[in-house]
């Protein structure tokens, strides 16, 4: 192998590296897009607060429930209970501030 096609194969090398790397730097600058799909195959506990974007929909197949004092930011109070089919709902008092 004569010096010039060893030049050419380490200039082939080197360029092939350093379009690797400015690939790299701009798929994390966001300027090439990549779709990265995560799918939760076991179940996960979280303690604490939790904030999700969902897309699409989400199937509960139990109870959901919810803090009805967290999300207005005071005590909640009731202001009248009544039955539907045999079951008893309290109807919660809202102000609109």
């Amino acid at each position: 192998m004569n010096q010039e096609s060893k030049n050419i194969s380490i200039k082939a090398v080197l360029i092939t590296i350093a379009v690797g790397v400015w690939a790299i730097v701009l798929q994390n600058a966001g300027v090439i897009p990549t779709n990265q799909n995560v799918k939760v195959v076991n179940t996960v506990d979280v303690r604490g607060n939790v904030d999700a974007n969902v897309s699409g929909s989400v199937n509960v197949d139990n109870t959901v429930d919810i803090n009805i004092e967290e999300i207005l930011g005071r005590k909640a109070g009731t202001r009248e209970s009544y039955t539907i089919d045999g079951k008893q709902y309290n109807s919660l008092d809202v102000s609109v501030r």
